[in-house]
């Protein structure tokens, strides 16, 4: 069994590059076979990994409560 992996362009310019066995690559990503095609893209830095937390942003910190300030001694 092959194991499938998300990646996403790094640039607009390698949206439609196309994985010999998985297709195309789409602009909010696509699930290709982690083989050494995807292996030396990703050394290329051409694609990247998806991982949501680092992929959320901004929008993972507001979903997060703020830490409580510490009280300053007067």
């Amino acid at each position: 069994m092959s194991v499938q992996i998300k990646v996403l362009p790094v640039t607009e310019a390698e949206v439609g590059l196309v994985h010999p066995h998985d297709g195309p690559l789409a602009a909010e990503g696509s699930d290709w076979t982690h083989d050494a095609f995807t292996e030396r893209r990703l050394q290329e830095q051409v694609i990247r990994r998806f991982e949501a937390d680092a992929d959320a942003g901004d929008a993972s910190a507001e979903a997060k409560p703020a830490k409580p300030k510490s009280q300053a001694a007067a």
